[in-house]
């Protein structure tokens, strides 16, 4: 964008960004034209419509950038008088200075109607007629009549869940926990992608399981390295999150889908399939275990649609492995609580789960947008979940980067927690759910968006 500058007296920005919101690219330039001297302390901004003429934009734009750095204390508007710099007190820089925490690392729901909701649900489960009997012994499994109920839940298309398949656990967690010790011992190595599911790993760890990496492409793990890791490894057990794979986002293909699932057949690999994001997208992709449901574990949450601590899973197991299963469970849990299975099984008969579903999708949707309009090098996803793989520029370490970000009071989460090969990514997660609205998002990923234009050696932070 051209300004002349010698035919306007006052402020203008040397540049805006290109990308995110035009008012936020506006802040950006005038708190990086104050962090760095050139706009001192009491500087009389231009007013609202000359700025604006000036750069093309609406009045209303240059409006809520004013209002937006007034909240961010570098400016002070007073009325009749216009609007001036708030340089901060020298050796503070306001970029740098002591703020709330803002947690982008912990992969959680925004804040929806979940309470408003399950509240009304619980009152209904508590003074019901159903209350004392949910309070007795049942199933290791689950009851019955839930599991028949959320087994048509979990189905789809051409996904027909057989509930006598279909076991309640504690969350995914559990339910990944079951499956392992159905297929593996002590000892044993499992595939898993290189970058993977940081509760995976703690459940290898404590489980003595040598964990094998795969090397990743655009779409998770690559078949040509998945089967040359499982021929160097001996491995029998495949764990992956084929849509929306975390902490990368990625989502394979049909095509990917069905090589991955010929080559368990050929390698004789069992897998674990996790779709916890799976909900996010309106029409899911064919799954692994469709393709191969005799050597394929299927797992769902509602932890990630309806709230993390409504702790349910399901997982959906061959066949030939449901006595065993519930052995696992009897010795692990006895039974997932009752009332929490009654709730949902209320959440999918009165289309609230469906309310909270849509919500959700229109959440993360907007939290992404954000994201990938101030970093544009990261994946446009039609579908997100509450999170974003970050590239980062080839002078940063993923692991420099976070550190970085929390000495400026930003977390994101620490890539030794998802890395399975101990080579660093070159990108981090950013998780978006947890921000209490888009502003707060918008402020935090900006400075996200300062620590990754500047060298490495120019972020540098004090530690009291």
């Amino acid at each position: 964008m051209g300004m002349d500058r010698t035919k306007f007296a006052g402020w203008l920005p040397r540049q805006l960004s290109p990308s995110g919101p035009r008012y936020l690219a506006l802040v950006s330039a005038l708190e990086q034209d104050i962090t760095e001297g050139r706009l001192t302390d009491g500087f009389r901004l231009p007013s609202h419509r000359k700025l604006a003429q000036q750069l093309g934009l609406s009045v209303g734009t240059v409006s809520k950038a004013y209002q937006e750095a007034e909240q961010r204390g570098i400016v002070s508007g007073h009325v009749g008088q216009g609007t001036f710099v708030r340089r901060p007190a020298p050796g503070r820089d306001e970029a740098s200075a002591a703020r709330e925490p803002v947690n982008l690392a912990l992969n959680v729901p925004a804040d929806g109607r979940e309470t408003e909701i399950l509240s009304e649900l619980l009152a209904e489960v508590s003074q019901g007629r159903e209350l004392a009997p949910l309070l007795n012994y049942h199933p290791h499994g689950g009851i019955r009549q839930h599991r028949e109920i959320i087994a048509a839940s979990v189905s789809g298309g051409s996904f027909i869940v057989d509930p006598a398949r279909l076991f309640l656990c504690n969350g995914a967690q559990h339910a990944i926990d079951i499956a392992l010790r159905l297929v593996a011992r002590p000892g044993d190595a499992v595939l898993v992608d290189s970058l993977t599911y940081s509760g995976f790993k703690a459940i290898g760890a404590a489980n003595h399981l040598t964990l094998v990496p795969v090397a990743m492409d655009g779409e998770g793990a690559h078949p040509d390295a998945l089967a040359a890791a499982c021929r160097a490894s001996g491995a029998k057990v495949f764990y992956c999150m084929p849509t929306l794979q975390s902490p990368t986002a990625r989502t394979m293909s049909l095509a990917r889908r069905r090589r991955i699932a010929e080559l368990a057949e050929e390698l004789d690999l069992k897998v674990i399939e996790d779709d916890v994001y799976g909900f996010f997208l309106p029409e899911r992709p064919v799954l692994l275990t469709e393709l191969i449901p005799d050597r394929s574990f299927y797992i769902t949450s509602y932890s990630k649609c309806v709230a993390p601590g409504f702790r349910l899973g399901t997982l959906t197991v061959p066949s030939a492995f449901t006595e065993q299963t519930e052995l696992l469970l009897h010795a692990s849990a006895w039974f997932v609580a009752p009332m929490l299975s009654e709730t949902a099984v209320r959440l999918i008969e009165s289309g609230k789960l469906d309310e909270l579903v849509r919500e959700r999708r229109q959440q993360a949707l907007d939290r992404y947008r954000v994201f990938s309009g101030i970093f544009p090098a990261a994946e446009r996803l039609e579908f997100p979940p509450f999170y974003g793989w970050l590239p980062l520029p080839p002078e940063w370490s993923a692991v420099g980067f976070a550190a970085a970000a929390r000495g400026r009071s930003i977390f994101v989460t620490p890539p030794i927690a998802s890395m399975a090969d101990g080579a660093d990514p070159g990108a981090v997660r950013v998780c978006l759910g947890g921000p209490k609205d888009l502003t707060e998002l918008s402020n935090a990923l900006y400075v996200l968006h300062d620590i990754v234009s500047r060298s490495p050696s120019l972020n540098v932070f004090s530690v009291a």
